[in-house]
């Protein structure tokens, strides 16, 4: 289970990493699974600039089933939204990227979060 401070070492370590060429992002991914993406970025133009970027996909109904596998998907889109709440909640901008359910998160920083964000940023189990 992903913890808030294994975010927040992962982040401050990608901090410390210099981009690898003018004009070129650093980008460094601390955390990925089936549904989320958690990135730092950071612009080789402005190195005291800061983002961190959620990728975040809306659950998949693979097959038109009833039962308990529509309670799953619609207890899973809950927690998704849930997700996504609690991240605007902590001051991160949402974006729609596809109306198929692709959404993202970011905030740009210049000093290490908060911790109260890593919190926020931890998915649920789903």
């Amino acid at each position: 289970m992903l913890t808030f401070s294994e975010l927040k070492q992962k982040c401050e370590k990608a901090m410390v990493r210099p981009p690898t060429s003018d004009g070129e992002e650093t980008v460094s991914v601390l955390f990925q699974n089936d549904w989320v993406r958690i990135l730092t970025v950071c612009d080789s133009d402005n190195l005291e600039k800061w983002r961190i970027e959620v990728e975040m996909s809306l659950p998949s109904k693979k097959n038109h089933q009833y039962g308990k596998d529509a309670m799953k998907f619609i207890q899973n889109l809950i927690q998704h939204l849930e997700y996504l709440i609690r991240l605007d909640n902590e001051g991160l901008s949402l974006d729609i990227m596809s109306r198929d359910g692709l959404w993202t998160a970011y905030i740009d920083f210049d000093d290490l979060p908060q911790d109260s964000l890593f919190k926020a940023l931890v998915p649920p189990n789903v």
